[in-house]
């Protein structure tokens, strides 16, 4: 009597089942699978840099640069110079903070508020016009980044009104640039060029804090793997 069972076709035989090996891999690597959601309070860190980004840019102009040109006897073209030493870096490092932190996002934040730091001292204690533009730079990427993973954040929190985030955003940018000119001018005639500069060294300790904690926060609440189903008792 010939059996009912048929053998597998030679194409069939090593298929995969759609939820078996690959789709975990899948799952490990990131490839195909939506990206996660990520929790509001991932973004303080990451929005403090942005703003202190905003600052830093905007902190220069009027008085502070009159007097830091003065002060550091900066030449004419090294006075727009800074700006573009400036906006340059962060206008490259906005898409790498975009697409590097929708992966990593806390570890962009962190690296952005140490060169966030690093800049901000190299600026306000430069003796000349050469470790001022460079400190620029280092402060520009710095500020490009946060900028980047800020927005990759908000864009994976899937918020109901996603249309509201840049109106906020761009009143909030408008604020503190307006604010940072004026407190820089207050600050340069009080003391000097440099304090403007100096005094956002703190905050920026903070947002590093705030990035390092929230991150830790986050990677001990991932969800583990699904659960191992009980091995068959031995016959």
């Amino acid at each position: 009597m010939l059996s009912s069972v048929t053998a597998p076709s030679p194409g069939t035989a090593n298929q995969v089942p759609p939820n078996g090996p690959r789709s975990s891999v899948i799952l490990v690597i990131g490839g195909d699978g939506p990206p996660p959601v990520r929790p509001a309070w991932l973004l303080i860190g990451p929005a403090l840099t942005t703003l202190l980004g905003v600052y830093l840019l905007a902190v220069p102009f009027g008085l502070v640069g009159r007097v830091m040109q003065r002060d550091v006897h900066l030449s004419d073209s090294v006075v727009p110079g800074h700006l573009v030493a400036y906006l340059v870096p962060a206008l490259l490092a906005v898409p790498v903070g975009v697409l590097v932190g929708r992966r990593w996002p806390s570890g962009i934040a962190l690296a952005a508020a140490v060169l966030l730091i690093l800049g901000t001292l190299l600026t306000s204690l430069a003796p000349g016009g050469g470790l001022l533009l460079f400190g620029r730079v280092l402060t520009g990427i710095g500020a490009g980044l946060a900028w980047g993973v800020t927005a990759a954040l908000i864009a994976q929190m899937r918020l109901p009104r996603v249309w509201v985030a840049p109106l906020v955003a761009g009143a909030v940018v408008l604020t503190v640039g307006f604010s940072s000119a004026a407190a820089g001018e207050f600050l340069t005639r009080g003391m000097t060029w440099r304090m403007p500069f100096l005094l956002a060294v703190p905050l920026e300790v903070v947002a590093v804090l705030a990035t390092a904690v929230t991150g830790i926060v986050a990677l001990t609440r991932r969800p583990s793997g699904p659960a191992q189903p009980p091995a068959a008792p031995l016959p």
